[in-house]
């Protein structure tokens, strides 16, 4: 008889024993099925729990017990299409099964198409069914040559189809589902993580924790319980508690929290985790370098553990970034992992009004679909546009609009400029201690920064390292902060600030009023605070970003939409939706690019996860380091990272040449992701620019030991200031103007 038949290394697991935790997965999350409102019939369950069974049988020869246990990277026969060998011809749903078992890896499926490659193994097989009977206590057979031959053909036409996007997400529902629900059980199980937790009754939590603030909360009057197990869209004013009304409305289901922003999801993960406790999971690009650094003293096993429950999707509430889940509407091989999850979840949209057209479009077709399969959402915002309402298939509307007045608005036609700033801080000189100016582009803040040097102000854009952003985050955040905040379109969403005035070039009608509300934020109820000055100036000449940040028909539609004097919180609803409405907006490019990717996006798929991402972001940018930094001292706050890696150094190049990590040894995982995490303290966005001399952070040092590991990191030379943030020789390129 042959060894032991190994199915995993890192550590060694033998098909006996993986298969027995995918089982115990598989029997933990049909008994929480009730609980989940994950509804299959028995029939389905069946044929999941015999994909489970079968699913890595086809590990069961030479070639891949030869790669494993020597632990090489190396292309072999797909062992999923050999584990289709064992399965019966009288199995009932077997095209079901065989689909299920052959595509739970889509990784190197291109291999079908050498069958002759297949079949010599599937011939070495049978030296190994004496010991998968043992371990199994059957008595098991392969099929037919012919007959497997037969399967190789039908699975190799539905690949042919699958990579071309021929993909009908009511025809294939099961399929879809069950597949996505195979790999959740098969990757929690290799992961040693449990592939569902327990609920959290977010309703009872919600509601006691709202009781505790008033006696009377608005969203259980609203709420009405036939809402409940639908999907709808909940319009009100920022910090009238649309949170408390998504956590209501989700209850004990499944439920994803999305925000656009990694600074809003890590806030939002914080609040929450406090209030529903440890089943609560983060998911974003940098999570896991986040949990690493607010745990850096936590055990290896105790932190991946938690991360791989959110990996994994495992937790009851996950707070994440969109692209995590909607990445997936471009239908990656491999996105049913995603589309079989929310199929039974409970998903929260929230500043929905803060993503592109394209972005948005994305976003809508997977709700749409989503939708299909079963999924409910909810749409929390403080300003919807019609023409999304339009294409949201949703079941009710919830309006919370206080009878609020707090913004007075003056229009300049003028461009935003030194002197005319200085003009409004004479004006308001000694009745407001907050001032905060809002450009469209990077290089009109920084320009305005300097010309305002003697009000000694803070900047605030994207172009910062992320430890110098976050610094002047935590500085205008500070409720004893006063003076001059200069900033981009960073401040509209990811800061929860409050400013008594807002100077800003004229942009598009939603935007404005995101701006907006930064000022005289502690304001929430009914009543009239609105100062007997403006607090909001609009400048509308001259304005910067025109065209490639923001669309020119959109600005200048806006600034005739625009009125001067009091402006209330309903009217501020009111503006966005006649706005945004198809009519007006028929002409624009931006209607235009949402309907052009609304269509397509129907019909389009990628072969990898990354790819799609890609996509979703619309990244027009790189990350990168200044060549000056590479000598700057790191952080005090990253010393215990060096103390971890038993490493003293004080500059980035120091650390580089002194750390020493095995790229092959997985118990380095939490080293390289710390130094990894130190690395991210000097990289800087920018646009991706042809005139830039790109090179690599490996070029730099003389430790050997990262070269692979530093490959991709980037370094270009440019200066660097930590109040001015990254500056180029050359900026009259209109293409920087794109990024914020």
């Amino acid at each position: 008889m042959v060894d032991e038949i190994l199915a995993k290394s890192s550590p060694f697991k033998t098909l006996k024993e993986h298969t027995k935790e995918v089982l115990q997965n598989y029997n933990l999350l049909k008994n929480l099925s009730r609980e989940l409102s994950l509804n299959l019939t028995e029939e389905k369950w069946e044929v999941l729990k015999k994909a489970c069974f079968y699913h890595d049988f086809g590990k069961a020869n030479d070639e891949f017990q030869q790669v494993i246990r020597e632990r090489k990277r190396k292309k072999v026969v797909p062992h999923n299409f050999l584990s289709i060998a064992f399965i019966e011809e009288k199995e009932k749903d077997k095209d079901l099964l065989i689909k299920l078992i052959a595509f739970h890896h889509w990784r190197d499926c291109d291999l079908i198409y050498n069958k002759e490659e297949i079949l010599k193994i599937y011939e070495n097989m049978s030296r190994y069914l004496e010991k998968v009977n043992k371990y199994f206590e059957n008595n098991f057979e392969l099929i037919s040559r012919s007959t497997f031959k037969k399967r190789l053909n039908y699975l190799e036409n539905f690949y042919s189809k699958r990579i071309d996007g021929a993909l009908n997400i009511q025809k294939e529902k099961d399929f879809i589902i069950l597949l996505g629900l195979l790999n959740r059980i098969d990757h929690a199980s290799s992961a040693g993580v449990e592939v569902e937790k327990n609920s959290i009754n977010k309703f009872e939590i919600t509601k006691n924790f709202l009781f505790k603030k008033t006696k009377y909360p608005w969203q259980l009057e609203l709420l009405k319980d036939n809402y409940k197990d639908r999907s709808g869209i909940v319009v009100a004013s920022t910090g009238m508690g649309k949170t408390e009304m998504a956590l209501l409305w989700a209850e004990s289901k499944k439920t994803f929290y999305t925000l656009p922003i990694r600074t809003s999801v890590d806030f939002m993960y914080k609040r929450l985790k406090k209030l529903c406790g440890n089943n609560v999971g983060l998911l974003h690009s940098e999570a896991l370098g986040r949990l690493l650094i607010e745990n850096v003293e936590t055990s290896n096993d105790e932190l991946f553990y938690v991360y791989d429950l959110a990996k994994n999707l495992a937790y009851n509430l996950i707070v994440c970034t969109p692209d995590q889940l909607f990445s997936s509407t471009l239908k990656y091989l491999g996105f049913e992992k995603i589309y079989s999850t929310l199929s039974y979840s409970k998903i929260i949209i929230d500043e929905i009004q803060a993503y592109s057209p394209h972005t948005l479009a994305i976003i809508i077709q997977g709700l749409k679909e989503l939708t299909i399969l079963g999924g409910k959402f909810l749409v929390v915002t403080a300003t919807l546009p019609n023409f999304v309402k339009k294409e949201i298939n949703y079941d009710f509307e919830i309006k919370k609009i206080p009878n609020l007045k707090k913004h007075k608005i003056k229009l300049i036609k003028d461009a935003l400029t030194k002197e005319n700033v200085k003009g409004i801080i004479n004006i308001v000189n000694n009745k407001a201690k907050k001032i905060l100016i809002v450009c469209n582009t990077v290089k009109k803040a920084q320009d305005l920064y300097i010309s305002l040097k003697e009000f000694n102000p803070i900047l605030l854009h994207s172009r910062f390292t992320r430890i110098d952003r976050r610094k002047k985050e935590e500085k205008v955040l500070d409720e004893n902060f006063e003076g001059l905040a200069i900033a981009t379109q960073v401040v509209e969403v990811s800061l929860d600030i409050d400013f008594d005035i807002l100077i800003t070039e004229a942009a598009p009608i939603d935007v404005l009023i995101q701006r907006m509300g930064r000022i005289y934020r502690k304001f929430k109820c009914d009543g009239d605070f609105y100062p007997d000055f403006p607090n909001v100036y609009v400048f509308t000449e001259d304005i910067s970003g025109v065209g490639s940040v923001y669309e020119k028909e959109l600005i200048l539609k806006s600034i005739n939409f625009l009125r001067e004097g009091v402006i209330s919180e309903e009217d501020k609803v009111g503006m966005v939706e006649d706005f945004y409405t198809e009519e007006n907006l028929k002409d624009t490019r931006y209607f235009t690019k949402f309907n052009n990717a609304l269509e397509a996006i129907k019909h389009f798929s990628v072969n990898k996860k990354g790819e799609a991402q890609k996509i979703f972001r619309d990244i027009a940018q790189i990350e990168v380091i200044p060549k000056c930094l590479l000598d700057t001292k790191i952080s005090e706050e990253k010393e215990s990272i060096l103390k971890e890696l038993d490493v003293k150094a004080n500059s980035l190049k120091e650390i580089l040449e002194k750390v020493r990590i095995d790229n092959k040894n997985e118990k380095n995982r939490k080293n390289r992701l710390l130094l990894m995490e130190i690395i991210k303290d000097f990289l800087v966005p920018i646009p991706i620019y042809k005139n830039l001399k790109i090179e690599f952070l490996c070029n730099f040092i003389e430790n050997s030991n990262l070269k692979s590991f530093l490959s991709e990191i980037k370094v270009v030379d440019c200066c660097y200031d930590s109040d001015f943030g990254i500056q180029f020789v050359e900026t009259d390129n209109e293409f920087f103007e794109n990024i914020i």
